[in-house]
Formats: C-alpha cells, structure tokens, sequence
C-alpha cells in the first residue's frame, strides 16, 4: 500500500490532454461504482480536520465548505468505517498533535498542507489499516489498476470495429437519437454517448470482480 497523493491529483505526466485527464477520471469513476468501493477520507474545513468513511462519490460525507484531502480506497464500507473509527480512536489517543512524523508521510503532502495534524491523520489511517488487516488503495493505484481494464475494453472495440460486429452498438446509437429526440431531449454526439458506453463496459466488468 502506497501513501496517499492529495485527493483528486492529476497525472504529472507531459502530454495528457485535458479530454484524457477527464475520460480516464470518468472512467475510474466508473470502475469504482461498479466494485462498489468505499473510501477513507481526510476531510478539510472549517471545524478542522476529520477522518470519517464515505462512498465512491466520495462526496457523501461533506457539510459546507468542507474539501477531501486525501483518500484511500478498500473493497467494502464496513472496511472503510472499520479502519476510520480505528484512526480516530488513535487520534484521541494522541498526547500532542506536535509529535514527531514519519519523513515519508511529509514527502508526499504538499508544503501549503503539511501541517502536523494534516500528517497525523494520515499516520493514522494508514496504521489504522494495519490494525484492521485492511488493503487500502491511493488515487494513484486505483488509476493504474483501471488503465488496464480500459486497455482490454479498448482492445475488445477495436476488434469489433475490424470484424464489422460494431455495427449493433452504432444501431444502439441511432435508436438513442431517435428516442431522444423525439422526448425533445439533447442528443449527445457519438462521441459522447461512446465515452458512456465505455463507462457503462467498465462499470459492468469490475460488478463482475465486486466478490473475487
């Protein structure tokens, strides 16, 4: 299990496009619904800090002027609330939120958020898991994880695209187009409605996983 990057990181790589970043963000998005995946969350606002269980939208847990920090992913919400009550129980515990901090969990924050209690909640999922005998997964894994589900997706359309067998989900379209036209609703453009059916392919695949 890595350290955590600063929740919602782009790719540092030169040579992403925006339209990439965003597919392959819908995508991950996607893979996460459909393995029914829970996070962990470090959670910013006005009250301080807080580490609390949220869903895959990971937006569920938020008040006002809240933000995510940072995240970790686990299989199932019991895991999640497992290892967030475990990481609070060891912040009550902590004498002094000024305690020394691990150099490898202040080399991944960002220096305008390293404050110690920034870094001592991290410590404290990240043990917390430990204890739990929970995997947790960064941003960053899940990423790399969902890349290659969307390469064998990618290589299946291709080979429909050269068999000809692409013809029913071009069909699929135009009957899209026609039914929602005539609810005088928008009509996505091809591409658009493509980039859903991939969602919708990545989606089904990891259901498929959500008990392996």
């Amino acid at each position: 299990m890595n350290e955590p990057e600063a929740a919602g990181a782009r790719d540092s790589g030169a040579g992403v496009s925006p339209r990439k970043s965003n597919d392959r963000s819908a995508l991950t998005a996607a893979y996460r619904e459909g393995l029914g995946l829970a996070a962990v969350a470090v959670i910013c606002g006005p009250a301080g800090i807080r580490i609390t269980a949220v869903g895959s939208a990971a937006n569920d847990a938020l008040a006002a002027a809240e933000r995510v920090q940072a995240r970790w992913w686990c299989r199932h919400t019991a895991q999640a609330e497992c290892v967030a009550a475990a990481a609070n129980a060891r912040l009550r515990r902590r004498e002094s939120r000024n305690s020394t901090t691990s150099a490898s969990t202040a080399a991944i924050l960002p220096p305008d958020d390293a404050s110690p209690a920034w870094i001592i909640a991290c410590e404290s999922i990240t043990r917390a898991a430990k204890q739990c005998q929970v995997v947790l997964q960064s941003d960053q894994e899940l990423s790399d994880e969902v890349m290659g589900v969307i390469v064998r997706i990618d290589g299946e359309i291709e080979k429909l695209q050269r068999s000809g067998a692409l013809k029913s989900v071009n069909k699929a379209y135009q009957t899209y187009r026609i039914e929602t036209s005539g609810r005088g609703e928008r009509v996505l453009r091809y591409q658009e409605w493509m980039g859903r059916y991939r969602e919708d392919l990545v989606r089904r695949l990891a259901s498929t996983l959500r008990y392996l």
